[in-house]
């Protein structure tokens, strides 16, 4: 049976507030005509407000950055602009050289910058000025000089983005713990490990599946391949989940009786999944699977970056003062970790106009994306691009062996180190993204059936602190690519750190439920961009555009402030940098109650 819902005239869509939306007509008429120069003005402000908020395409992106971060590789370096600002683990009375690299190096802000002061020439004739510049303000370690006006973009550049298109090709892996890795690309579906389970067969995955109980997947693994009918490869799912909390969200039990003799999974231990809706119709309800592509829409100096005043941090500055410093320089104040706010301004006015994403309409969000500068080249560059399931408690992924996840778009540029003594020493940094340039995004699942996308992982930057200057003499030694220190690592693929690059900022909200309408297009007005015809029910179908400063009973909905013909979208970013080693909450997207949660 069809399930209808009739849909008031006082609403303009569904779960929209009630309002007068009859058109009055009387019998006697009581219009004049307009003399020429004379104009007909809407007197009703409310509604003109609304109007103007709802026609208005333009946006000013502001807001918060808070960077959660805890400085815990401690190691080894010889080179002399890290000695003079390195935290040893001891007060540097004893001979132990071991410490963390500065804060400095993964700040939002830099704070060690030097300033250019003119010494005052006195004399008694007139004679030729020869200004005579000397650096003040923070210990120059002779590596690199950084200004006030350089430290926003030393280390990381911000950039507004969207998501303009999608590869369902993108080249991924999945390592187990034992090294075994596995190969696939994002238009495969969803990598599940596989266990033989009695009556059952137990496909587990890293992260949520997104199925439902009612609903089918389809499986590729073993016997189970391409070869076989997509009818022979999809089964019926009825059974979610284990005695883990939350597990239904990441395991299938399969009932082995569906399967038939000789196409299971019988000695399998990897397959990939896709959701299927109808099993009358697979291909039509199947879902696709891609990363998006985003595009950058400002370069590196289009925002500006800056303190924030009066904001208590709920962490402390570790810093200290050293007795003496590995170069025997005494009372050297150094610092470990800093607690860190920020505001972000894009200084140019976004207008969405003349943008189509992915799906093929205007876009509902754009991107705050952080990426390292490197601008130090202390560490390795460019980030490689991983998923959540590249991440794991106690080895590393083989996602980041070598250079094949190496996010390719983004330059580099090398440069020798100021400090007298290291002149062959090269160093690899980044430089700015042009407008245009293409960056890889999240993992994600489309069914055309429900209009939407589901994000199945966000995309990471992993990158990892360069071990020696020239093969041999230490710049920042903690062991990373030794394998008794992380299970796995290599000389190509040693453990670091990882971010998310690419932070959501909402602009206009799509409806959660869908409209459909068997009228035909002719007859159909005011329809959304996102509309689509069901070929399979022979409807049309769209998800609402709420209005701006219309929210519904979920809170789905957006609410700016409005002036000046300005909609003033402020979104504040945890900006979380995870050690990959320390981090312990990766498996299976679920947190272990005895996991120590450092960042």
């Amino acid at each position: 049976m069809e399930k209808k819902q009739i849909l008031l005239p006082s609403k303009r869509y569904f779960k929209a507030s009630e309002e007068d939306l009859t058109l009055n007509v009387k019998l006697e008429g009581d219009s004049v005509l307009m003399r020429q120069g004379e104009r007909d003005i809407l007197l009703d402000l409310p509604t003109l407000f609304d109007d103007e908020r709802n026609e208005s395409k333009r946006y000013k992106i502001y807001g918060k950055i808070k960077m959660v971060f805890r400085n815990m590789y401690s190691g080894t370096t010889e080179y002399i602009p890290l000695l003079k600002n390195f935290y040893l683990t001891n007060d540097g009375s004893s001979v132990n050289k071991k410490g963390f690299i500065p804060y400095n190096e993964f700040a939002l802000l830099r704070n060690d910058v030097l300033r250019e002061d003119n010494i005052t020439a006195t004399g008694s004739t007139l004679g030729t000025f020869i200004p005579q510049v000397q650096l003040t303000g923070a210990r120059y370690t002779g590596h690199t000089s950084i200004s006030p006006i350089q430290a926003p973009y030393k280390n990381w550049n911000l950039y507004l983005t969207y998501v303009f298109s999608q590869d369902s090709l993108f080249p991924m892996k999945y390592t187990f713990s034992g090294g075994t890795t596995f190969s696939f690309t994002s238009g495969d579906g969803i990598p599940f490990r596989v266990l033989d389970n009695g009556n059952y067969y137990t496909l587990t995955s890293p992260v949520e599946h997104g199925i439902k109980s009612g609903e089918y997947i389809v499986i590729s693994g073993g016997t189970l391949n391409s070869s076989v009918a997509v009818s022979g490869r999809t089964f019926y799912v009825d059974n979610l989940g284990d005695e883990v909390y939350n597990s239904k969200n990441y395991v299938i039990n399969l009932l082995k009786s569906e399967f038939k003799t000789n196409f299971n999974l019988s000695g399998v231990t990897f397959a990939l999944g896709k959701r299927c809706l109808d099993l009358n119709n697979i291909s039509g309800s199947t879902s696709s699977y891609y990363v998006h592509k985003h595009k950058t829409l400002t370069t590196e100096k289009d925002y500006i970056l800056d303190k924030v005043g009066f904001e208590t941090p709920i962490w402390e500055n570790e810093r200290k003062i050293l007795f003496e410093n590995a170069l025997k320089e005494n009372d050297v104040l150094v610092e470990r970790n800093r607690p860190e706010s920020v505001l972000f301004d894009f200084k140019k006015t976004f207008i969405l106009t003349g943008l189509t994403n992915n799906l093929k309409y205007t876009p509902t969000e754009v991107y705050a994306t952080m990426i390292l500068r490197n601008g130090n080249g202390f560490f390795t560059y460019p980030p490689k691009v991983g998923y959540k399931f590249n991440f794991h408690n106690d080895w590393v992924d083989n996602q980041f062996n070598g250079d094949t996840s190496v996010e390719t778009t983004i330059g580099t540029t090398t440069f020798n180190g100021n400090t007298s003594g290291y002149s062959g020493t090269t160093f690899t940094g980044g430089t700015k993204l042009e407008l245009g340039t293409i960056l890889t995004g999240a993992f994600v699942e489309y069914n055309v059936k429900d209009l939407k996308e589901r994000i199945i992982s966000e995309a990471f930057h992993r990158f990892s602190h360069r071990k020696t200057l020239d093969g041999t003499v230490p710049l920042f030694d903690h062991e990373q690519d030794q394998s008794s220190y992380y299970s796995g690592v290599t000389s190509s693929n040693t453990v670091g750190y990882y971010y998310q690059p690419h932070h959501r900022i909402k602009l206009r909200e799509l409806s959660p439920y869908i409209e459909t309408s068997k009228l035909k297009r002719e007859e159909l007005i005011n329809l959304p961009e996102n509309t689509i015809f069901d070929n399979d029910n022979k409807v049309w179908k769209w998800r609402d555009v709420y209005d701006h400063g219309f929210v519904d009973q979920e809170g789905n909905g957006t609410k700016f402030p409005y002036i000046n013909d300005m909609h003033y979208v402020s979104t504040d970013i945890n900006f979380y940098l995870r050690n990959e080693r320390g981090y312990n909450n990766k498996t299976d997207g679920l947190t272990g109650f005895n996991n120590q949660i450092i960042c």
